[in-house]
């Protein structure tokens, strides 16, 4: 699975960002170059529900996160919510959302 940014994250998200993408096992990706069939974050997307989440990590799906200018993108969009994130602490939650997916009985999720 495979997380695609078109801009770099800065500190402190970096170090986040490292940590929450090890432990998720998640490769983050900064870069432009972005496939056609990833799903993309999008304020306006269809809800992200755990129901999709699953569904999505089934199939080990590609995410992107837009920079600060957003992004244009052909992919399937899905929104964390209607509210507006800096798009480094998205990617933060996507990955923490993921990590909850994936790996549902590890103890990170009883505190």
């Amino acid at each position: 699975m495979r997380l695609f940014c078109p801009s770099k994250a800065k500190e402190p998200y970096r170090e986040i960002i490292r940590e929450l993408s090890r432990r998720t096992r998640v490769d983050v990706i900064f870069t432009k170059k972005i496939p056609d069939d990833a799903v993309v974050l999008d304020q306006l997307g269809e809800p992200l529900t755990q129901e999709l989440l699953d569904e999505l990590v089934k199939v080990d799906t590609d995410f992107v996160v837009g920079g600060p200018d957003g992004i244009d993108h052909p992919g399937r969009k899905v929104s964390l919510g209607r509210y507006t994130l800096n798009h480094q602490l998205a990617i933060i939650v996507l990955l923490d959302l993921l990590f909850r997916t994936r790996f549902p009985k590890h103890p990170y999720n009883k505190h």
